[in-house]
């Protein structure tokens, strides 16, 4: 396209964005206070850590639904497996793999391994890595049967690590998957969840001999644990122990729900420095559970139109912009692996019951998109008020992209200006968006205004929109 075409493109745009821009200053629930920034390419302050990944495989309402091409286009690395009875079948889970507790452990027959190697079959042909959970899912009423410690520590650790052998060693017919991450137990915290009726003595004595059995087996397998649900007063007693008796803590798990997006790294910070404190500051934190909460637990589920309210929140536009905006503060905090719950059709899932994504799918996607330009670059001020941004760089300095997200009502706009951009000459600037009425669509397409370069972004409350910005040639 020729400079002539070019600039009357541009001014044509221009117009437009002015249009929309006028438009949505004249609603009611626009902040008028523009949100302005400075994004310094030549800055490198890090690299965007990859922290889109999901709890539980691609395989879904019994296997009719396969997400597998959706985890290959968001980039899934890792998966934690919890709750998979819930949207695949009865695998993973103790009772499942070794159904008879008064069997042998050490004879093969005692075991039914088939659907859960075919489960995991299906991950690990994604090139996915997993963090197997060795516990049980979570049981409701009438049907909770597993949460009382069981009358032989060592013979529920002597069961893991037959499990452990089957998916490492090939052992009773089995795979050689090469499953480094073995969490033990889910949310021992949560009496409500009915995970753990024992006291947290019981527990920490239980992780004990099962992490010293694990490691017995395999030194250089990573254990961890606890899955915790939210009290931090259980977590400090458990590391307490492990750091009293020289107990192995590879990882430390931990889950958050939560209405504040911001407390997800504040929780992060809490988790790090309790780790600290107690010797295993070398440790990993991995984030296995996060996702939007509910502000009143109670009425979920008894509550028809709040759990409607909620449950949509997840999954529009507020879900997707919560989800960027809790990926995007996650960068600074002290968190080595993250899986969103969860990546499936489940009630929390990224995907409906038929396996269509959801607009939080879309939020991943984006996020997706800024590892194609992984060298994070600096923004400033670094904590804009009421937006959140992250920007990169790519290695090869062909693009830079940035990832905004307003949680709030009401619209914001926010005015970026670039400098030291890794080309010279003209800009062309992709917009992106992920609102009411988008679906991570192109919205807008064009070379940025001159001099320098400069773009102003209008974000619907609430909303998504990624940037990405290349030369024109």
């Amino acid at each position: 396209m020729t400079v002539h075409l070019w600039r009357n493109f541009g001014l044509w745009r221009l117009a437009l964005l002015l249009a929309g821009f006028h438009a949505v200053a004249a609603a009611a629930d626009l902040d008028s206070r523009p949100v302005q920034v400075k994004i310094d390419a030549a800055r490198v302050i890090g690299r965007i850590k990859a922290l889109n990944d999901v709890d539980n495989g691609p395989l879904c309402q019994r296997g009719i639904v396969d997400l597998s091409r959706y985890y290959k286009e968001i980039g899934v690395r890792n998966v934690r497996l919890h709750d998979v009875a819930w949207t695949y079948d009865n695998v993973i889970d103790i009772n499942y793999v070794f159904p008879k507790w008064a069997a042998d452990p050490d004879r093969a027959e005692t075991y039914d391994f088939t659907q859960t190697d075919y489960y995991l079959k299906t991950i690990s042909a994604l090139g996915i890595n997993i963090i197997f959970r060795l516990g049980y899912s979570a049981e409701y009423k009438t049907a909770v049967r597993h949460n009382q410690p069981p009358d032989s520590y060592e013979k529920l650790a002597d069961i893991c690590v037959h499990i452990i052998r089957h998916y490492n060693q090939g052992w009773a017919n089995g795979l050689r998957l090469g499953i480094r991450y073995w969490e033990f137990w889910n949310e021992p915290d949560g009496k409500s969840l009915s995970f753990w009726a024992g006291t947290p003595d019981e527990f920490y004595r239980l992780y004990e001999t099962v992490a010293r059995s694990v490691k017995s087996e395999d030194p250089t397998l990573k254990v961890g644990g606890p899955g915790l649900a939210h009290d931090l007063n259980f977590l400090e007693g458990m590391l307490r122990y492990c750091q009293q008796r020289r107990v192995p803590v590879d990882f430390v798990s931990w889950h958050i729900y939560t209405p504040d997006v911001h407390e997800v790294a504040r929780r992060a910070g809490r988790v790090h420095d309790m780790m600290t404190q107690y010797g295993f500051a070398a440790a990993e934190s991995i984030l296995d559970e996060w996702n939007y909460g509910p502000d009143d637990w109670s009425r979920l589920f008894v509550d028809p139109a709040y759990s409607r309210q909620y449950f949509d929140a997840t999954q529009n536009a507020f879900g997707a912009a919560f989800d960027a905006t809790a990926l995007t503060e996650l960068q600074d905090a002290h968190v080595d692996i993250a899986t969103f719950f969860s990546g499936t059709t489940f009630m929390w899932g990224l995907f409906t019951s038929s396996g269509a994504p959801q607009k939080a799918y879309y939020s991943f996607l984006a996020f997706r998109r800024m590892l194609d330009s992984p060298e994070r670059i600096a923004v400033e001020p670094g904590n804009p008020s009421g937006v959140s941004l992250l920007a990169g760089v790519s290695g090869d300095g062909k693009s830079v992209r940035v990832l905004l997200s307003n949680v709030a009502r009401e619209s914001k706009v926010v005015k970026l200006d670039f400098v030291n951009l890794p080309w010279k000459g003209r800009t062309r600037c992709d917009r992106q968006r992920i609102a009411a009425t988008a679906d991570f669509e192109t919205v807008d397409a064009g070379e940025l205004s001159a001099p320098g370069a400069a773009a102003t972004e209008v974000l619907a409350g609430p909303s998504v929109s990624l940037l990405t910005l290349t030369p024109i040639r």
